[in-house]
């Protein structure tokens, strides 16, 4: 868990998000969404969750969409100064893709825990061993109701 101070600074990022996982939705896919920031606080890509529409892909999720994206376009060395901002804490597959990126810090807005609860997913782990401190830091999660509600919506209409 982060202080509130450092909330403050997360909270635009992870807000804007949280927005791409309601744009998501809206585009036929599940609520995930993410963005990478520079160590200046500018926005360099976006992406949100693809794994239902256009075609039916598991592994197009967010966090895998962008960085596939980050890492055609910056080098390591910019990657490494970089925050990878998602409205829910990745899955071992989008971790996995991060710890190759270079990205070497992750604030998220919902945990795998309360993720689970709502697309009754029993068991989704932790990020938090996957990215051990120092050579990561990982912050979350930050504004978990606000990104939990548009969760509480999308999967009661699946299950």
């Amino acid at each position: 868990m982060s202080s509130s101070i450092s909330d403050n600074i997360h909270e635009p990022f992870i807000r804007q998000a949280i927005e791409l996982s309601l744009s998501a939705v809206e585009h036929g896919n599940d609520p995930f969404g993410a963005c990478l920031v520079s160590k200046d606080g500018e926005v360099l890509l976006t992406a949100e969750n693809t794994c239902r529409n256009p075609v039916y892909d598991v592994t197009r999720h967010a966090e895998l969409n962008l960085i596939s994206k980050a890492t055609q376009k910056f080098t390591r060395d910019i990657l490494e100064q970089c925050t990878l901002y998602t409205s829910c804490e990745p899955c071992i597959m989008c971790i996995g893709a991060l710890r190759w990126s270079g990205v070497r810090n992750m604030v998220y807005a919902l945990s795998n825990e309360t993720l689970g609860k709502y697309a009754g997913f029993d068991g989704l782990m932790s990020s938090r061993p996957f990215l051990p401190s120092p050579q990561f830091t990982v912050t979350g999660p930050i504004l978990e109701e606000e990104a939990a509600k548009i969760h509480a919506i999308h999967w009661s209409k699946l299950l």
